[in-house]
């Protein structure tokens, strides 16, 4: 029998874990791990959605890797024996700095098959550095971090250089020839819905301030000609949004609805607006798949070239400019 092991960090990369194991018809036989997070957003929205993917007949589990360093130590003992013995390894961060150390300390007797899920627009950046042998690095990360540093030996020849033992399973438009699976959200459309639909706008939030990559202070500005031009009624933050800009976006007159789940599944379940608007964001590429059929529209919001932040490059603008 395969031994499937699954390595998620965030609410979207355990969510496109699920659909792969759906959609494989291993839902049954794959072990998903979450490598849990600190920040407490992000650890309410992933133990929600394990506890309906587990109501569901899935696997997963939880490891506390950034623990004291005794949690630390025993943390990644344990999931260094389960990347060793598995068949196949389902990722949800190609970028991970524990995903690299795991690959990087374990010898496998045989190679494992590696599934990729989206981790949000990162896959596209991933997809042009595995076509063109680039080192691999967050796009919007100005020279070599820490951990890009990291990323060599083994785990860069398992997920970097054309590696013949990767797959992708994405939403996301794919233009070259890495080998990639459709995600379909089956599981999502099935599971859950249709919602109800309310009159009226959300606008999705983004954390592109919070990266450095637009300035804080032109985002909140075009959020509130959206809501005097529009009458926005609610904002749905995304999880890494400071709580200073959301404060300044409640004075605004605009409802703040911190989702529990990830908003793929938030909005399958409802209540949502009839419209979603989002600035360039992954929802571009998955809210269209996953409310398909139900009256919700999804629109995307241009950045304007003078909301980027003096620290954005060029492949930064561009990058955002093509999502």
């Amino acid at each position: 029998m395969s031994r499937i092991l699954g390595l998620v960090e965030s609410p979207a990369q355990l969510l496109n874990a699920l659909e792969w194991a759906y959609a494989s018809g291993v839902r049954e036989t794959a072990r998903l791990v979450i490598a849990g997070p600190t920040d407490p957003t992000t650890r309410l929205q992933l133990h929600r959605l394990a506890e309906l993917a587990r109501a569901d007949g899935f696997s997963v589990g939880w490891s506390e890797v950034r623990g004291s360093a005794t949690q630390r130590a025993r943390a990644l003992a344990a999931l260094a024996g389960l990347v060793r013995d598995a068949d196949t390894l389902v990722l949800g961060d190609p970028y991970s700095g524990i995903a690299h150390l795991l690959l990087n300390a374990t010898r496998f007797a045989r190679d494992p098959r590696i599934v990729v899920v989206d981790d949000g627009t990162a896959t596209l950046h991933y997809e042009q550095q595995w076509v063109s042998a680039e080192p691999l690095q967050r796009w919007h990360l100005e020279g070599r971090s820490h951990l890009a540093r990291l990323v060599g030996g083994r785990a860069h020849q398992l997920l970097g250089r054309g590696s013949e033992a990767v797959e992708l399973f994405t939403a996301m438009p794919i233009r070259t020839r890495i080998p990639a699976v459709r995600n379909s959200y089956a599981w999502t459309r099935e599971r859950f819905g249709p919602p109800e639909v309310l009159d009226g706008i959300d606008l999705l939030g983004s954390s592109l301030a919070e990266t450095g990559t637009i300035a804080e202070p032109a985002y909140l500005a075009g959020v509130r000609r959206l809501v005097t031009a529009h009458g926005l009624r609610r904002y749905l933050p995304h999880r890494k949004e400071s709580a200073a800009k959301l404060t300044a976006i409640a004075a605004m007159g605009v409802e703040i609805v911190r989702p529990d789940l990830p908003v793929e599944v938030y909005a399958r379940r409802g209540p949502v607006a009839r419209e979603l608007w989002s600035f360039p964001s992954t929802v571009l590429h998955t809210l269209p798949i996953v409310l398909g059929g139900t009256g919700v529209g999804v629109r995307a919001l241009a950045v304007a070239e003078d909301w980027f932040s003096a620290e954005a490059d060029q492949v930064a603008r561009g990058f955002i400019a093509g999502i």
